[in-house]
């Protein structure tokens, strides 16, 4: 059943995330990446505001490494009256 409360809703969203840490997919996915067990994972949370609402308004993600790469360098992108899923 669905949570109707809203802080409910976001705690079991983070456990889901802590807990995906474990799963078989993640582990196999570690072992060929040589991922470190250890290591974790993390949840960012953030207010939702909405890009598309005009020109004033915009999306975009931002790495502090190059994705492809591994470099250690500040890269990103935006659009511009569009919402997330839109640039990614």
């Amino acid at each position: 059943e669905f949570p109707e409360d809203p802080w409910e809703q976001l705690w079991k969203a983070i456990f889901a995330v802590f807990g995906s840490w474990n799963n078989p997919r993640a582990q196999y996915y570690r072992k060929i990446n040589k991922i470190p067990h250890d290591w974790g994972t993390a949840v960012n949370v953030q207010a939702m505001v909405y890009g598309n609402m005009g020109d004033k308004s915009a999306t975009g993600v931002a790495f502090t490494r190059d994705a492809a790469t591994g470099e250690n360098i500040f890269n990103g992108e935006y659009l511009i009256n569009a919402q997330g899923e839109d640039v990614v």
